[in-house]
Formats: structure tokens, C-alpha cells, sequence
């Protein structure tokens, strides 16, 4: 049946995360901190504001649509993707506005202590519906199955030590940690959680956008392997200093990260040498920049846990901005249009001719914006490792330029803006909302 495996709230999602990353750039156009001050409390507004309502809402997003279609098997409950939405998103405000109160605002240190009581059951919810799939297709045998529960783990261990460093920070009681715990939690948020998230999901996207088998042998499971070792390096770390002592696993988690970095590429480097599409498609051809980001985030892991300061703001720039944004805006091109065409043009096959699904892009609009967006993150990544102020914050107008120029770009799919009038066969759906029609799962 058409659109049986489409998921309800995924392109909610999306408009959620899509609006958390315009208003995050346009905030840090005007109240980024200056290089060198991240910790400050307006910087760890910003950085959570990207992380938790941009990257992690458009990565659930992608997970309850392309989870079970990977895995053969339907999501848990999928009602409660609703739910978890509602919660992540005013979440992530919360979290951001708390973060004010470090800079003199008073009611922002109460919205710190408990802002991550919602974001906690939020991604509860989320690992609940991903536990359907996962448990049924025994996915810890599957490359993509391990991949993510290995994510959904470091997403747990990141959250407990964020919420307890945020409860130290706004001076409550109870259950706290100490900041100086912050690289764990921004290495299990970015690496484990966002970044393998990210590679599981993309083993088997890019093998059926590239049209490239999808390869066996020892490397992905020694990928896993390696993968959990930096979650466990990274546990132990943050134990250890929970508990008063010496954090120093973290340097061995930063060496196992970047080995899992370096497999995954030359992982992607095989696939994308296999594929039998001559001209792959402009998400998977803007999609290869952003893996330079990866490796240069990688490169300078080891030595920003140590150092700190401009080498780890700016590997955590390339990593968020740099290879998981672009990345997340590249297929997230795709995803849309190839939803769009499963909601209006499926029921419609064997009625007469129809559109291809990239008829409905405009791939040199694309191009042009998804560059731009390479450059910004190019630009703002050496921008912090020079500690230049005016070239980050036009590092920052480029990047929003760019994503207004991809949400236009996003919007003109859903209308099918490229197909003359005649083409479109009657109501178009909601935007962003689900059809009015029979709930599907």
C-alpha cells in the first residue's frame, strides 16, 4: 500500500529542527560569544539550541522514518512520536533560555534545574520507539541496528551528565556533577549520540542513493567495536570524575573516536567507489565535503581534549556545522522530496505518467546553497582556531543566508513549485502536519 511505512510526525520534526537551526544562527549573529568565551552562558545557549533542537530533532526525525524501513520492522507505539516531539522542542528552549541565567538573568537558573526533566522524557519516549524495530530485528547483529543503539546509549549517558552538570550550574541540590565533566558530555552528545546516529542511518542511505551493494566483511562490526570502547572510555571518565578522581580516559576515547571516524570513512570510500550511479544526485554529491569535516574534527580531537580552548571550540564547530549539518541539510533535500512524491504521487501509480522524484528539486538552487553553507562552516572553523571575531560572524551570516535559502528551497518540494499547475493532481497536502487522512503507522 502506499505510504504504509511512512511516519506520521517526521517532516513535523523536521520543521521543528529546521527552526531551531534559523533561529540559533540569527541569535549568534548577534550574541555569539567571541572566540575562546564558549563557555560562557549565552554560547552554551547557542550550542544546545543547535545540538539538542537542530541536529537531534532532525536525526529523530530521520530514525522513526528510516528505522523500520531499514530494519524490516514497524516502531513501537508510534503515537508517542507526537508526544516526544512536543517535548523536545520546547525542551531545548528552556535548556537555551536556563543558560541565560549564567549570564545575570535570575529565572534562567530555575529553567536550568529543570530543563532536562522534559529533554529526559523526551528521549525516553524516543529509544522506546526505536526499541521496536531494534528488539525485533535483533539489530545489535544488523551494521545500522548496532550503529544506533550504541547512539541511543551515548544520548542516555550524555543527558545524565548534562542534567547534572545543569542542576550544579544553577545551584540546585540533589543529584549534581561537576563542569569540569563538560568534554565527556559534548563528545558522548556529538560523537556517540549525533555521530553515530548519523552512520548507522547513512551505511544504508548512501548504499541506496548511490546505487552501491551494501559491503560485509570485518570492518563495520570493528567499526562498533571500536565505537564501543569510546562510549565505555567515556562512562568511565565521567564516573571517575563524578566521583573526585582523575578523568583520564578521556584520551583514549578521543583516539577511539577517530579511529571509528577513519573506518567509517574509508567505509563510505569503498561504497562510494562500487556505486553504479554514473552522476549521483546533488544530496549525495554535497554530501562528500562535509566528510573533510569529519576528518578534521577527528584530527583535532586528541589534541583539544588536551589543550581545550580554540582547538576544541573549533572541533566542535567542524564537527556540528562542518559534517553533521551539512550532511543533515544534503539528504534532508532528498528525504522531503522523496516524501512528497510518496504522499501525492504513489496512490497515483498505474494512472498515467508521473514526475521522478528529483523533478521535484531544484538541484542548482541546491548546490548553490548547500556551498554556501560549506563556505560558512569552512570559514567559521578557521575563524575560531584564528580567534577572529568579524570572520565568525560572517561565518554566521553565511550559514543563515544558506538556510533560508534551503528552507525556501524546502517549502517550493512541499508545493511543488517546479511542476507546472497542470501537473499536480488536486490538494496538496499540509506543509508539515500529517495528512487528514486514516492514521498510518
Amino acid at each position: 500500500m502506499p505510504g504504509k511505512h511512512l511516519a506520521r510526525w517526521t517532516l513535523s520534526w523536521f520543521a521543528s529542527a529546521l527552526l531551531c537551526l534559523v533561529l540559533a544562527l540569527a541569535l549568534a549573529l548577534v550574541a555569539a560569544p567571541a572566540p575562546g568565551e564558549w563557555r560562557r552562558g549565552v554560547g552554551l545557549a547557542l550550542l544546545h539550541l543547535a545540538a539538542i533542537g537542530w541536529l537531534s530533532q532532525a536525526m529523530i526525525g530521520a530514525l522513526i522514518q528510516f528505522l523500520p524501513v531499514l530494519l524490516a520492522r514497524p516502531l513501537l507505539w508510534p503515537g508517542l512520536s507526537l508526544a516526544a516531539l512536543l517535548l523536545t522542542g520546547p525542551g531545548a528552549g528552556l535548556l537555551a533560555l536556563g543558560f541565560l541565567g549564567l549570564e545575570g538573568w535570575p529565572p534562567g537558573l530555575t529553567l536550568l534545574a529543570v530543563a532536562p526533566l522534559p529533554l529526559g522524557l523526551a528521549f525516553l519516549l524516543v529509544m522506546t520507539l526505536a526499541a521496536g524495530p531494534l528488539v525485533a530485528a535483533r539489530g545489535w547483529r544488523d551494521a545500522t541496528g548496532r550503529m544506533v543503539i550504541l547512539a541511543l546509549v551515548a544520548l542516555g549517558l550524555a543527558w545524565l551528565g548534562g542534567a547534572g552538570m545543569a542542576r550544579m550550574l544553577a545551584g540546585a541540590g540533589g543529584f549534581t556533577l561537576p563542569a569540569d565533566l563538560l568534554p565527556f558530555h559534548v563528545t558522548l552528545g556529538a560523537a556517540g549520540w549525533l555521530g553515530l546516529a548519523a552512520m548507522g542511518v547513512s551505511y544504508r542511505l548512501f548504499a541506496m542513493f548511490l546505487l552501491a551493494p551494501d559491503p560485509t566483511g570485518p570492518l563495520r562490526p570493528a567499526t562498533a567495536l571500536l565505537a564501543l570502547l569510546m562510549i565505555a572510555a567515556l562512562a568511565l571518565g565521567m564516573a571517575r570524575g563524578a566521583a573526585g578522581g582523575a578523568a583520564s580516559p578521556a584520551l583514549a576515547a578521543m583516539a577511539a573516536a577517530a579511529a571509528v571516524a577513519l573506518l567509517y570513512l574509508a567505509d563510505l570510500s569503498r561504497l562510494w567507489r562500487s556505486r553504479n550511479r554514473p552522476r549521483p544526485e546533488v544530496n549525495m554529491r554535497m554530501s562528500r565535503p562535509s566528510l573533510c569535516f569529519l576528518a578534521l574534527a577527528a584530527g583535532l580531537a586528541p589534541f583539544a581534549i588536551r589543550q581545550g580552548g580554540a582547538l576544541a571550540e573549533a572541533a566542535v564547530f567542524a564537527a556540528l556545522i562542518g559534517w553533521l549539518s551539512t550532511l543533515t541539510l544534503a539528504q534532508m533535500v532528498k528525504i522531503v522530496s522523496f516524501l512528497t512524491w510518496i504522499q501525492i504521487f504513489a496512490p497515483r501509480i498505474g494512472r498515467g505518467p508521473l514526475p521522478l522524484v528529483q523533478d521535484l528539486v531544484d538541484e542548482p538552487a541546491a548546490r548553490r546553497w548547500l556551498l554556501l553553507w560549506l563556505a560558512g562552516a569552512a570559514l567559521g572553523t578557521l575563524a575560531l582556531l584564528a580567534g577572529q571575531p568579524a570572520a565568525f560572524r560572517a561565518a554566521i551570516a553565511c550559514l543563515l543566508i544558506a538556510a533560508l535559502g534551503l528552507l525556501r528551497l524546502l517549502w517550493q518540494i512541499r508545493r511543488l513549485a517546479r511542476l507546472a499547475p497542470g501537473r499536480h493532481p488536486g490538494p496538496l497536502p499540509p506543509l508539515f502536519l500529517p495528512p487528514q487522512t486514516k492514521a498510518q503507522p
